[in-house]
């Protein structure tokens, strides 16, 4: 069974970091096309995270803490502080995707990038390119703590 859950906690790890790149890379590639057209590619965002990064964060962290569990009860208390690292940078990754990020790419589909809005477009676009930033870089770095940790 833990196999199982190590398959599952990898594959949501795959949907979160590479939902989140394939949203990063949208946005840069948005910044080409006229400014009407912007509002299709928040959607396209919207719709990766919605689809993808939540639930790959959600799952991740979900199928993390099993693992964990697991494992404290199989090693008596004796963790790496590379494992530690993992754990706490991935929850806090996963907390700055669903608290910061997800928020604001839902709320990027609400707003037109032309017209009276376009300034609460842009603020809730740089908030969506910070966060998710935050969120990927934490998140890569917890992937970087688990490879050194095995």
């Amino acid at each position: 069974m833990g196999g199982f859950w190590r398959f599952v906690h990898f594959l949501s790890l795959a949907m979160w970091i590479g939902g989140a790149l394939s949203a990063m890379v949208a946005g840069l590639a948005m910044q080409r096309l006229d400014r009407r057209l912007w509002g299709g590619v928040a959607d396209a965002q919207a719709g990766i995270y919605r689809m993808l990064v939540g639930p790959g964060a959600m799952v991740n962290v979900a199928s993390g803490l099993l693992l964990t569990f697991r494992m404290y009860g199989a090693m008596s208390g004796q963790v790496g502080t590379w494992l530690g690292s993992m754990q706490g940078l991935g929850l806090l990754a996963a907390l700055v995707t669903l608290l910061g990020a997800m928020p604001a790419a839902s709320r990027l589909t609400r707003l037109e990038p032309v017209g009276e809005t376009a300034a609460a477009f842009d603020a809730t676009r740089r908030r969506l390119a910070l966060t998710g930033s935050i969120g990927g870089t934490l998140a890569l770095l917890a992937l970087l703590a688990g490879a050194l940790y095995r």
